[in-house]
């Protein structure tokens, strides 16, 4: 393992940026040819039987079990809307479970009446799953493509589409810087997956339970994880604010300089990781778990309500239910920092939106 671990390091020391992609396999990218439209039934629409040349198509993948994706549908439609001549909208079920009846889905689609008002299609057979989400590498649905006179002109979430397609529309959009970026954030989570497995490993020993006849997974001394992540880091210094390594290094810290772990939680907030935005939430969670285990410092509690602050700020859909819970956990981490009157305002604001979302 570590052999082959030393191997990986030299091959991302020397890859990195530009030749990430070499590292992985994307069979399906920014600037390549849209593959062909697999639909078995149209539920909602004008059938739209291929791409034509010239035109700008916005495919929304999503799913009737995903929760994400029926909340994000009146936002779709919004975006349909405000470019119905400019682009042509598809929503495409794709990933549906075994055996839902296109009966089924289009009576969802009905009901959802005007907050759903695209042209909406079936993929057959897994086709659409297979040749555009899964050798994409798309992490999950909802996903958008964007198809402009037959080749993807971008990949991603539905909260950056607005700003794509306005972009695309004014010809000042860069496919193939666009592409670029995207292979550097697929290449930082490969890298993170394939790292933290081996930061892991190096991070735990084993121990035999004579009484259970087991082994027992203990962790080393935190000054000997620094050490090792201190080693990986140097080597590829891009790890250092992977989710990974936030989570080890955290805690690490936290036992041996807290200020250390609070300059690095400060830095870590200022960092994109292979997300648009920094990992907030990831901060947070690592914040509130090591209190359960450690004295935490006031003032780190205190950078884990600006983490809350900061994601609801990021949050371009705030109505799906998560920005109460957020200012809960937020009027928690300003109790532990002492500060009773912060902690009641933002139970204060979790309440409002609870009151103010729930009439909608």
């Amino acid at each position: 393992m570590k052999c082959k671990f030393q191997l990986f390091i030299f091959l991302c020391t020397i890859s990195f940026n530009i030749n990430a992609q070499s590292l992985f396999n994307i069979g399906l990218n920014i600037g390549d040819p849209a593959p062909p439209l697999k639909v078995k039934a149209w539920v909602k629409g004008k059938p739209i039987q291929k791409f034509e040349k010239d035109k700008i198509y916005v495919i929304d993948f999503w799913a009737t079990w995903c929760i994400p994706c029926m909340a994000l549908m009146p936002h779709f439609s919004k975006l349909a809307h405000k470019y119905q001549d400019k682009a042509t909208f598809l929503s495409i079920d794709i990933y549906e479970k075994e055996n839902v009846p296109i009966a089924k889905i289009k009576k969802l689609v009905d009901n959802m009446g005007d907050r759903m008002d695209v042209t909406v299609g079936v993929e057959e057979n897994k086709l659409m799953s297979k040749n555009w989400a899964d050798t994409s590498k798309a992490k999950g649905i909802p996903t958008i493509f964007i198809v402009n006179d037959g080749k993807i002109d971008w990949i991603g979430h539905p909260k950056y589409a607005d700003s794509v397609l306005k972009q695309i529309l004014n010809k000042t959009w860069r496919p193939e810087l666009a592409r670029l970026k995207r292979n550097n954030q697929l290449y930082l989570y490969d890298l993170d997956m394939e790292s933290t497995g081996e930061l892991v490993d190096r991070t735990y020993r084993y121990e035999i339970n004579m009484a259970g006849n087991t082994y027992d997974r203990v962790e080393i001394r935190p000054d000997s994880v620094l050490l090792i992540i201190d080693e990986m880091v140097k080597n590829i210094p891009s790890l250092k604010f992977l989710p990974g390594f936030i989570v080890s290094k955290f805690p690490a810290l936290l036992q041996t300089d807290p200020q250390k772990a609070y300059d690095f939680v400060r830095e870590a907030m200022a960092t994109p990781s292979y997300y648009d935005e920094p990992p907030y939430l990831l901060l947070v969670n690592a914040i509130e778990e090591n209190s359960d285990k450690m004295k935490v410092p006031e003032n780190i509690f205190r950078l884990g309500a600006e983490c809350c602050q900061a994601w609801i700020d990021s949050d371009p859909y705030p109505e799906l239910g998560f920005t109460s819970t957020t200012y809960k956990r937020m009027a928690n981490l300003y109790r532990h920092a002492g500060d009773l009157q912060k902690a009641a305002e933002a139970e204060q604001k979790a309440k409002d939106f609870s009151l103010t979302n729930n009439k909608h």
